[in-house]
């Protein structure tokens, strides 16, 4: 998620530069050529009426959502890793990891639900990066356990 706010962030802000930068040199431009005053007036009223409707783009929206989102999920993740340390010690019987997991599915689902109403869009990219950062934890885990029992 947090790959994806980064994606869109990207694409908000270009978008924002590229308004402020035409705005800001249709005005120096009409100053040089005045003759030509309509074509940069139109430039910045276009500018901004961009600027005006800019929260009803959904790329703006959903950065936004995204925001929210992540913000949430990275609650979310240490309430989970809370989880996963107990389950890993052994502290929890099966019934309760059953119960923990699906408490935790249902904060996902409910943030998820909140933030994008409409489905959560998916790019394979941010997914694939993703999985290998599981992956890699999940190795990260496995050789300290390791190292736990080797120290016993």
């Amino acid at each position: 998620m947090r790959r994806y706010r980064a994606y869109l962030s990207g694409w908000v802000t270009g978008m924002d530069t590229i308004k402020a930068v035409a705005s800001s040199a249709s005005i120096a431009a009409w100053a040089l050529w005045k003759e030509h005053a309509f074509t940069w007036a139109t430039i910045i009223a276009v500018s901004q009426v961009l600027e005006a409707i800019k929260d009803v783009f959904p790329m703006t929206k959903t950065l936004k959502a995204a925001s929210q989102h992540t913000t949430q999920l990275e609650s979310l993740f240490i309430d989970a890793q809370l989880e996963w340390e107990n389950i890993f010690t052994g502290h929890y019987t099966d019934d309760e990891i059953m119960s923990r997991w699906h408490k935790l599915m249902k904060l996902q689902h409910d943030a998820e639900a909140k933030n994008f109403p409409n489905g959560l869009p998916f790019r394979q990219v941010d997914f694939s990066q993703a999985e290998t950062e599981t992956e890699n934890y999940f190795k990260r885990v496995a050789d300290v356990q390791k190292y736990e029992q080797g120290r016993d």
